[in-house]
């Protein structure tokens, strides 16, 4: 059992337990750890703490690692983002030709919004709802470190369904193209920028034109652009509860009701999605949990070059800590159910002690985490991708076990359990 280790900042009596649980080391000393102010200051480094896989990895492995890892992703972001939707095409490629027997039992990652793992038997019709039957995508991901376009994915769905893809990355000359009426480079059109929206406004025709010039067959369609800085994909890339993405999705919009910027936004808004996005985060997330998985908990499969039986080595050379000290560590911990996420309390970003005493713990009601132990899985089948038959209505007291499991994996690799 840990000791109880309490700090005295002058009269603040503080648990450095509860706030800074990986400050503890396994003997239950206290451990100087890299800290928020260890961050160099940047124009987005506020917005951190809200990231909070990004925030554990500081104070595991510090700001110079969380740096790299940060850089790393962008520079291999094609590798990435390649296994991720390649498997979601193949899936719905599947599914229509009836090789897959079990679509609401299997997940793959949308590529209208390719953070949110989406179940396939819904993903036709909650594309269509959100965005129309044609459109294009195109995700502008810019990097917190040094505010220029760190690439550019554009996803293309067609009658709902995941079609094609491609990206613009960090080096190709596109982003030194410049702006007709205003000069600039296409890189370089977030730091000339007042604030997301009025990016997505300067950039919104060029990208159209680069994606007619790619896809001409598509000039028709919808065409919409999404800005987001590379911490906020970091973070979700992490994040292993659909229903958590989705609350920090909503955060990252909403962040705007404190006065400042949003993290990410769309440009222009789809207008039902627009709807949805502004209500509150309760009503938000029950919609949107419901037409993605019927508001059921999905585990995403960490889908990366290297691990969780995903082709390539990128993940295991590059970011191996991860594993244990990020992923390993919130399953020891436990998974919040869905009543947990919709019951959280997020910090008051307006109070200076958040930032001062780095108060930065989003508060969950009391009850049973979710745990492999619990589950009858090993650490590494959970981040396979385990999907649930819990939902917001389950009981906190309850505990979850491997009853509950519906299917593990994701996309093509989907086992469903039993087996059939």
């Amino acid at each position: 059992m840990k000791k109880k280790i309490w700090v005295f900042k002058g009269f603040l009596k503080r648990d450095i337990n509860k706030e800074c649980p990986e400050c503890i080391n396994e003997n239950g000393f206290w451990m100087m750890k890299n800290t928020y102010g260890d961050i160099p200051d940047f124009p987005t480094k506020k917005y951190f703490p809200m990231s909070r896989n990004l925030i554990k990895t500081l104070r595991s492995s510090g700001w110079e690692y969380l740096k790299m890892a940060m850089t790393e992703t962008i520079l291999n972001f094609y590798d990435i983002v390649k296994i991720r939707l390649d498997d979601a095409i193949q899936t719905a490629k599947n599914i229509m030709e009836e090789k897959i027997k079990n679509p609401e039992k299997t997940f793959s990652f949308s590529l209208a919004i390719p953070i949110i793992a989406i179940r396939t038997d819904l993903q036709q019709g909650t594309n269509v709802l959100l965005f129309g039957n044609s459109y294009d995508i195109s995700f502008v991901v810019i990097n917190d470190l040094n505010q220029e376009i760190a690439f550019i994915l554009n996803t293309h769905n067609e009658n709902g369904l995941p079609l094609s893809w491609y990206l613009v990355g960090h080096d190709d000359d596109i982003l030194n193209r410049r702006h007709l009426k205003y000069g600039y480079k296409i890189r370089d059109i977030p730091k000339k920028s007042k604030n997301l929206r009025y990016c997505g406004k300067l950039l919104s025709d060029i990208l159209k034109d680069i994606r007619n010039e790619r896809s001409p067959q598509w000039s028709k369609s919808d065409y919409h652009t999404v800005l987001v800085y590379s911490g906020g994909v970091y973070n979700t890339g992490l994040e292993q509860s659909n229903y958590e993405v989705l609350s920090y999705l909503w955060e990252g919009i909403n962040i705007d009701r404190y006065g400042w910027d949003n993290y990410f936004t769309f440009y222009p808004y789809p207008s039902f999605l627009r709807t949805l996005i502004r209500m509150e985060r309760r009503s938000f997330l029950l919609r949107f949990c419901g037409l993605s998985s019927k508001h059921k908990l999905y585990l995403n499969q960490m889908k990366f070059p290297g691990i969780c039986g995903n082709p390539g080595d990128w993940f295991k050379k590059t970011l191996p800590e991860t594993i244990d000290k990020l992923w390993f560590k919130k399953m020891r911990e436990g998974i919040p159910t869905p009543a947990q996420t919709l019951g959280l309390n997020i910090p008051n970003w307006d109070k200076k002690d958040v930032f001062k005493h780095e108060k930065f713990d989003y508060n969950y009601p009391k009850g049973k985490r979710i745990t492999p132990e619990r589950l009858g899985l090993s650490y590494e089948e959970v981040l396979r991708g385990v999907y649930l038959d819990i939902d917001h209505n389950t009981p906190l007291d309850k505990e979850i076990n491997n009853d509950d499991i519906i299917s593990t994996g994701m996309g093509q690799s989907t086992k469903i359990i039993p087996a059939e």
